[in-house]
């Protein structure tokens, strides 16, 4: 996996204190808080998978077979790491996940959060929030969508 910075620039000023931009089914919709220049494409991802507000879209890909579509989105936000871990968290409890966690752990010398949510459908979502500094943090959105 590929992280990298914001190329030096100065870091974007956090508005409204991090809200949710939300997945539509089936619509393709640009979270219209990120960063300019590199917005969050929501196309694919699942209603639950939710972003904090101005991030930066990173990478992502999806798959599918006959029993489940699952998928991973980095984005990266200039914002403390543990507000990000807090609006994940509060995320995943209001969407009805039962959520583990938060797990701290050191990465290669960065500091990371996990949490791991499930949800009684059998959806699953696992965010790992990875300090890059004090206001900036990168994070990985891994989810599972069982197929009926």
């Amino acid at each position: 996996m590929l992280l990298g910075g914001c190329g030096g620039e100065a870091p974007a000023a956090k508005t409204g204190g991090g809200p949710t931009e939300v997945a539509a089914s089936g619509i393709t919709e640009i979270v219209k808080s990120a960063a300019k220049g590199n917005p969050i494409p929501r196309d694919n991802l699942p209603d639950f998978v939710e972003t904090y507000e101005g991030g930066r879209y990173g990478t992502s890909f999806f798959g599918s077979n006959e029993k489940r579509k699952s998928g991973t989105l980095l984005y990266t936000v200039a914002a403390a790491p543990a507000d990000v871990v807090g609006f994940h968290m509060a995320s995943m409890k209001r969407l009805g996940f039962e959520v583990a966690g938060p797990k701290k752990r050191v990465v290669r010398d960065r500091n990371e959060t996990v949490i791991e949510g499930t949800a009684a459908d059998g959806r699953s979502l696992t965010v790992v929030v990875i300090e890059q500094s004090p206001a900036e943090a990168t994070v990985q959105m891994n989810y599972v969508v069982p197929l009926t």
